[in-house]
């Protein structure tokens, strides 16, 4: 039989079983060693409201404090488990440390947990984005993370997180980077809002109802801003990006815009000319407009 074994350093590989023994076929990225990699470390730090918010940390090679890159994962009704993450690796790469936070409304940490992100009212932006900043502050004081050299980079929520990092005081991000973001919540669920049922319409409507909208914040940007979202999103439809855009650039905030052409939500459906630019962009910005 044919087995495959996929992990944090592992991006994917074949193995033949046969005759007792075990025989490396190929891997899907031959090109990447896994001893290259960055290590992967599950970590959990206390919020400023006493909850235990779990994480990832993906820590590069060299030596303490690092550039810090957190990266929220998207939904935010989901969770992250341990396995190859590209994106937390390409950071590590170019030097970043990358936490991956765990916020409140995550799944699979209890129910509490989940429906303390909605249950008196939508926490976007207010609590769920303290999670992630208490996360900097909790490697800030491990002495892992430079306090000087912090920025954000999300996809969808994420996306969301970080155009709501770019408009928070006091800042504690050098820049923040926004993919396929949500940046006009009752706009995105307007495009459903009738036709939620049950639990869905409790967690859609209490969370995005009174979560705070990023499109309202523009004025309050505070930092650089990378904005990159597909043309043809079917998730997010692309005009969350034009609209907070042209409006941050009426009140001359620094804002960047990348639209990746033919390009999807869902990082699983970027071809690798997209992956490319977006890559490209993402590093550069963090490194000249982020001075990172």
């Amino acid at each position: 039989m044919i087995v495959r074994n996929r992990g944090p350093r592992d991006p994917g590989s074949y193995f033949l079983v046969a005759n007792q023994e075990l025989i490396k076929v190929e891997g899907e990225k031959p090109e990447i060693e896994g001893s290259e990699l960055a290590d992967l470390e599950f970590i959990r730090y206390p919020s400023r409201d006493g909850k235990m918010i779990p994480a990832y940390l993906t820590v590069p090679r060299g030596n303490p404090p690092f550039p810090l890159v957190v990266l929220p994962h998207g939904g935010p009704f989901v969770h992250e488990v341990v396995v190859f993450d590209e994106w937390a690796q390409l950071l590590a790469n170019q030097g970043y440390l990358v936490l991956q936070p765990q916020y409140r409304g995550s799944r699979g940490y209890g129910l509490d947990f989940y429906l303390s992100a909605f249950k008196q009212k939508g926490e976007g932006g207010y609590a769920m984005q303290d999670d992630k900043d208490d996360g900097v502050k909790h490697l800030i004081k491990r002495k892992l993370a430079d306090p000087n050299r912090v920025a954000m980079f999300g996809w969808s929520y994420g996306g969301y997180a970080a155009l709501v990092a770019a408009s928070r005081t006091p800042q504690i991000y050098r820049c923040a980077v926004a993919g396929a973001p949500v940046s006009d919540t009752r706009m995105q669920v307007n495009y459903y809002r009738y036709r939620l049922r049950g639990s869905q319409k409790e967690e859609q409507l209490q969370m995005w109802d009174t979560s705070i909208a990023p499109i309202n914040e523009v004025d309050k940007i505070n930092i650089p801003v990378l904005v990159i979202h597909g043309d043809v999103d079917q998730r997010v439809p692309v005009d969350h990006a034009k609209k907070y855009v042209t409006r941050a650039r009426s009140f001359d905030k620094p804002v960047r815009y990348v639209e990746l052409e033919g390009a999807d939500h869902f990082s699983s459906t970027l071809f690798y000319h997209h992956k490319l630019k977006l890559y490209q962009s993402l590093v550069a910005f963090l490194k000249q407009d982020c001075g990172m």
